[in-house]
């Protein structure tokens, strides 16, 4: 251990580290967020075991944020934290931290890899205007990579990508920027080349500078700066590359074309360049993206993608304009001067400051201690504190500025809320979409005084992650449905080492549901008599298989133009009263347009009562019908499971003033279902995996067989794993299929066992498809 004596006093490695972390703390809470333009929010996604942390750890080293860069496989990471990650070594929840570098403050979130907890990804590339993509300089492009970057795509974020692992046996620079090409459908902006292979892999040419970055010691600290000149072994290979990069460049920005035909010695200016590619990769964000090479676990590339960050991706001012849902021509400027909008994008428990919510302040300023509005559930709620975030230490902060991302305490925090000034009007950005759950498993508790803890310690894990679903069922049937068997597993660790309840799942189960296979029209006529009133309504509808997931219902009769323009509103206000739990009175009272038209005459012990067209029904009245419509279909035909991919057209209809109700509408529908179904040739869908398994040739045929006689796959294509070797004469394959969920359950032992632990393969949620009439009746048969 050291130990220096200075005036008889001792300093030992943890109070150097601990008086290292108390200045470092200082600098957070006073970093300097006076402007936009020196913050960058961006994410590290990939897929698992790509190297996300490992990259993460270096980074906060390299920046002076931790005093040494901690391993995955030591467990001594500062952004896995938790103790279900450093046994696992894999990133589980999504971790946040702010540092500084090149004058510039970066809020970094480093997310999971494993697709099980694709949901972290989700929440976390929200509130992100970044993102630096990981990949396996051997694997090129994995499935989970291919994922996360579709997720990156959907909220427009511009990416880097960082390509890792580069003094492996069998990296490729070819062979992975081609698999970029071929999967994520990319032009990709090669700013570097890597020089050496393997263990001789100690620096890159940036084609920019056209200098040789050289890291000259183990620990990547020492840098030297070469001139690249034609006795250089690389020379001729930088040349190409570069001229390759420009080319490619002049494809987005005419200014950069005319200077490349021109020959131009313009284009050996480095700034030009940089913020050519910068507004490239920022309105082409899902066309292009510069690519960096290096090795975090050598220490090799990481500085400059962190000069990558604040020199190519877009700071906060950058981003488009946010918009209130309910109003999208209702629009905040990205400043400190407009009022206050934040969105709460992951609430988690602390076990010293409580509930803590991690928030992106999109406009306006927070302060500590004040009371705020949650616009999406429109109530009041008190902020404690304020914090910037260091993975799982908090630096308290007095105020926060529209663009960074902090986290708030406050016991009514809750993910997906808008927070606004507490007298400001409403204003609620766009909520999370979360994926669903696919799998589910029926929970074990040792007795029934765990029943209430249980309850609670529940209660908290969904809080932190939305995507649990928990069922009670009755007072001791307790259902958990998650992404995948990890997920679920986790949960049950946690359960055990954070609040110490031993718990056991029992049989994994996949969630099925149902849909049509026919299209089929009904009309139906419900008359009855209630506590002496009568009740009549006439409904005509349209059941059909929809490619949409969600079920929907349309008209489709005469009405006035501006019947749906009218009733769109209708159905807002309705939506925003459930949303907020309150009756808004002062909201205008909308009619239907449509006249009473007389198509019907009722006649029976009750006296004569006419029949309007259904086009007259008020607004109400047609919501009561639309919900019952979905309603109905929440349960399926065959086994009850949830309904989906079904469009339901009400064709035509007729009602009562006097004998029409909710009641009657709801006891309409209830027969229409009851006799349709017949007609619709009803199914029964399961949940399919993409897979991917690299495995040596000699295994080719056994692993196939296994999946296709045993777990009903399908096999997609067959090809050579020439990463592996960095050419075609790899003895290896990659195999791809889809598999049911159901035949995935313990795929990983299995595989294992058949390839002696030479085969892996990754995994993701493809689509619900038919299960076949064979296995539709074992299901329906099936008892649970």
């Amino acid at each position: 251990m050291l130990r220096t004596c200075l005036k008889k006093r001792i300093y030992t490695y943890s109070s150097i580290r601990d008086r290292i972390n108390q200045e470092r703390a200082e600098r957070l809470k006073n970093l300097p967020t006076t402007t936009q333009e020196k913050i960058r929010n961006f994410g590290i996604i990939a897929h698992i075991d790509a190297g996300k942390t490992t990259t993460t750890e270096r980074m906060l080293f390299y920046a002076g944020a931790i005093p040494f860069p901690g391993e995955v496989h030591d467990g001594t990471t500062t952004m896995d934290f938790m103790p279900q990650e450093r046994q696992r070594g894999i990133t589980i929840r999504s971790a946040a931290i702010s540092f500084n570098w090149a004058n510039h403050q970066y809020n970094l979130i480093d997310t999971p890899g494993h697709i099980d907890f694709t949901a972290e990804v989700e929440r976390s590339l929200r509130v992100l205007d970044g993102a630096i993509a990981i990949f396996d300089g051997v694997s090129g492009v994995q499935t989970q990579s291919e994922t996360v970057w579709l997720q990156a795509n959907k909220f427009n974020i511009p990416k880097i990508a960082f390509v890792n692992k580069m003094d492996r046996q069998g990296a490729s620079l070819e062979y992975t920027i081609q698999s970029m090409k071929d999967r994520l459908n990319i032009k990709p902006f090669i700013m570097q080349i890597p020089v050496g292979e393997i263990d001789y892999f100690n620096s890159v040419i940036d084609l920019l500078t056209f200098k040789e970055i050289v890291w000259l010691d183990k620990y990547g600290s020492e840098v030297e700066f070469r001139d690249v000149d034609k006795s250089h072994r690389y020379y001729d290979k930088a040349i190409k590359a570069r001229d390759d990069l420009l080319s490619t460049v002049s494809e987005f920005d005419e200014n950069i074309a005319e200077l490349y035909l021109e020959d131009s010695k313009e284009l050996l200016n480095q700034q030009l360049l940089l913020q050519s590619i910068r507004q490239i990769i920022n309105k082409h964000y899902n066309e292009c993206c510069p690519i960096y090479f290096g090795s975090a676990l050598k220490n090799r590339g990481i500085q400059p993608i962190l000069d990558a960050v604040h020199q190519l991706l877009p700071g906060p001012i950058e981003r488009p304009l946010i918009f209130d849902i309910n109003n999208p021509n209702n629009k905040r400027k990205l400043e400190k001067s407009e009022k206050l909008t934040a969105f709460i994008y992951k609430v988690i428990q602390d076990q010293d400051l409580g509930l803590l919510g991690f928030t992106r302040i999109y406009s306006g300023e927070m302060t500590q201690k004040q009371n705020y509005s949650n616009s999406t559930k429109d109530e009041l709620i008190k902020v404690g504190n304020l914090y910037r975030v260091r993975a799982n230490r908090y630096v308290p902060i007095n105020n926060v500025q529209a663009g960074d991302i902090i986290a708030i305490q406050s016991k009514q925090v809750v993910a997906g809320s808008t927070l606004i000034g507490s007298n400001d009007e409403r204003f609620v950005l766009q909520q999370l979409q979360l994926p669903q759950c696919v799998f589910f498993a029926n929970l074990e508790y040792e007795s029934a005084k765990d029943k209430l803890k249980l309850d609670q310690a529940l209660q908290q894990l969904q809080l932190e992650d939305e995507s649990l679903k928990i069922t009670v069922a009755d007072e001791t049937l307790i259902t958990i449905g998650g992404q995948g068997e990890l997920h679920l597993e986790i949960v049950v660790q946690r359960l055990k080492e954070d609040f110490g309840l031993n718990t056991k799942l029992k049989k994994l189960q996949v969630e099925y549901k149902e849909s049509i296979s026919e299209e089929g029209v009904l009309e139906v006529k419900y008359q009855d008599i209630l506590k002496g009133r009568p009740l009549w309504f006439k409904l005509k509808l349209k059941l059909q298989p929809s490619e949409q997931q969600e079920n929907e219902v349309i008209f489709d009769f005469d009405r006035e133009n501006e019947f749906d323009i009218l009733y769109k509103q209708f159905k807002e206000t309705q939506l925003r009263q459930v949303a907020t739990q309150k009756n808004e009175t002062s909201v205008k009272y909308i009619k239907n347009p449509c006249k009473n038209i007389e198509v019907d005459t009722i006649i029976d012990d009750h006296g004569e009562e006419k029949a309007y067209h259904i086009s007259s029904l008020q607004f109400p009245m047609f919501y009561q019908l639309e919900k019952s419509i979905l309603a109905s279909l929440n349960r399926g035909f065959l086994k009850s499971y949830q309904m989906q991919g079904i469009k339901a057209t009400i064709l035509d209809g007729a009602f009562s003033l006097k004998r029409t109700t909710d009641l009657a509408i709801g006891r309409a529908v209830q027969k229409l279902m009851q006799e349709i179904h017949p007609l619709l040739k009803p199914i029964i869908l399961e949940p399919i995996m993409d897979l991917e398994i690299s495995c040596p040739n000699s295994l080719q045929q056994r692993i196939i067989n296994d999946l296709i006689s045993h777990r009903r796959g399908k096999i997609i294509e067959i090809k050579q794993d020439q990463n592996r070797a960095g050419s075609q004469n790899s003895n290896r394959v990659i195999i791809t299929a889809t598999i049911p969920s159901q035949e995935s359950i313990g795929y990983s032992t299995a595989i294992r066992s058949i390839s002696q632990g030479e085969a892996y393969f990754s995994m993701s949620f493809k689509n619900y498809e038919f299960v076949g009439g064979q296995k539709q009746s074992e299901l329906i048969s099936e008892v649970f």
